[in-house]
């Protein structure tokens, strides 16, 4: 009781403490006007895409995927950044085959309204469709394993274009695959490498340390 005397005390005397402040802040910025969710092709800005989610998600209440996009604003400018926007990519293409059949071409439609292929650019499919129709439901037209591509790359991932030859496997390989697909390896690879040294710099059981 002689707490909260007090504190009323203090209100009446207009002081207040900093986590009142905030409280209130906080309170009046979910309740002011809806901040704009950025469309998919700003989401995917680097830092400023995952940032604007976050806050997005902050006003709403949804503190979960606040977090979950304020990780993906830090690991934007983090070594695993790539890897990680694979995951964000991956998140992004649930959407994209909930508002659509999963079909080759409701996919390309989706990602080309959304300004993530732009003219002279074709969508690749990093696991082929090997023949299967266009028009089918399949899980290879994924958001996360479509890729966009000048038609130039696209075409010679298959055969020869305008006289150029088939680009060799490396090239395959490399245009052919998302920047997700390259660097989950190498970050397995190198941790692993890292853990390795680590481990081979450990002085042998029962050495004292000097």
């Amino acid at each position: 009781m002689a707490k909260l005397k007090a504190q009323r005390e203090a209100e009446d005397r207009g002081f207040r403490s900093p986590l009142d402040v905030a409280q209130d802040a906080f309170q009046d910025f979910q309740s002011g006007p809806d901040i704009p969710r950025p469309n998919l092709a700003e989401s995917f800005i680097p830092v400023v895409g995952p940032a604007w989610e976050a806050v997005a998600d902050l006003q709403d209440g949804n503190y979960g995927g606040a977090a979950f996009n304020g990780a993906m604003a830090v690991a934007d400018v983090l070594p695993v950044g790539v890897a990680v926007r694979g995951l964000k990519a991956a998140s992004k293409g649930i959407g994209v085959l909930k508002t659509g059949s999963v079909t080759a071409g409701a996919a390309a439609k989706k990602i080309r309204r959304v300004g993530l292929a732009t003219k002279g650019q074709e969508i690749h499919h990093t696991v082929p469709l090997n023949g299967k129709s266009r028009s089918a439901q399949d899980w290879r037209n994924h958001y996360a394993l479509l890729k966009t591509l000048p038609v130039e790359q696209h075409r010679r991932l298959t055969g020869s274009w305008l006289g150029k030859p088939r680009y060799d496997p490396i090239r395959r390989v490399w245009y052919g695959t998302t920047d997700w697909m390259k660097a989950a390896p190498t970050s397995v690879a190198r941790y692993a490498a890292d853990a390795w040294e680590n481990r081979a710099a450990e002085p042998p059981s029962g050495t004292p340390s000097r």
